[in-house]
């Protein structure tokens, strides 16, 4: 009964992470002169239009429920480049926004484990399960979201600095981006991101 409610507990977490992550590229689209980003595909009301149920619910809980590294992603953001002053510099900026919020969230774990370790308090079995996990799904998925297949971040940041023939075949991907990311799910593929940074996460945190 107890692993199912620390379960619970960081599927929640999970969902709290994915939302600052659209919340931050939301905010940061807003601020650079595109206030109508978030409303574009979905209403801005509702609190579950932007979420992904692939990439949001299902596979972070499958994820969690095998013990495995966390990953990813919300729904992309449709932005108006005619709207921002300087449209491939602030467009990169708005699509770097999630993963960069994600890895601070990750340091800002860290740095209260260390502090918590450093005080003697690191001693609730609470605190040993959610603060490493929070910690390790956090710099996960931050790096995740930066590689440059849809719909990533790293991918609509990619899309900017495209043209010709190699524009004309990422559209034509773009609808299999996330069969590309579950197949990569299923084979291990992205155990090169996820081995290297729970290490990282692990020595920083001594967990």
């Amino acid at each position: 009964m107890k692993h199912y409610f620390f379960l619970g507990l960081n599927f929640a977490l999970v969902l709290l992470s994915l939302w600052l992550h659209d919340k931050s590229r939301i905010w940061m689209a807003r601020r650079l002169g595109d206030p109508e980003a978030p409303s574009r595909q979905r209403s801005a009301e509702n609190p579950f239009a932007r979420v992904d149920w692939i990439g949001s619910v299902l596979l972070p809980f499958y994820l969690l429920f095998r013990g495995l590294p966390v990953l990813g992603w919300t729904k992309p953001l449709e932005i108006n480049l005619e709207n921002l002053r300087r449209p491939r510099r602030d467009g990169l900026l708005i699509a770097l926004a999630g993963p960069a919020t994600n890895l601070l969230l990750a340091l800002a774990g860290i740095g209260i484990i260390r502090g918590l370790n450093a005080a003697g308090l690191m001693t609730s079995p609470f605190l040993f399960q959610l603060l490493p996990s929070f910690c390790l799904a956090n710099a996960c998925i931050g790096i995740f979201n930066l590689l440059p297949i849809p719909p990533l971040a790293g991918a609509a940041a990619a899309e900017l600095f495209l043209g010709g023939d190699a524009l004309s075949a990422f559209e034509d991907i773009k609808p299999y981006g996330f069969i590309l990311i579950l197949a990569g799910v299923y084979f291990n593929f992205f155990d090169f991101v996820t081995q290297p940074v729970a290490r990282l996460v692990r020595s920083f945190t001594g967990f």
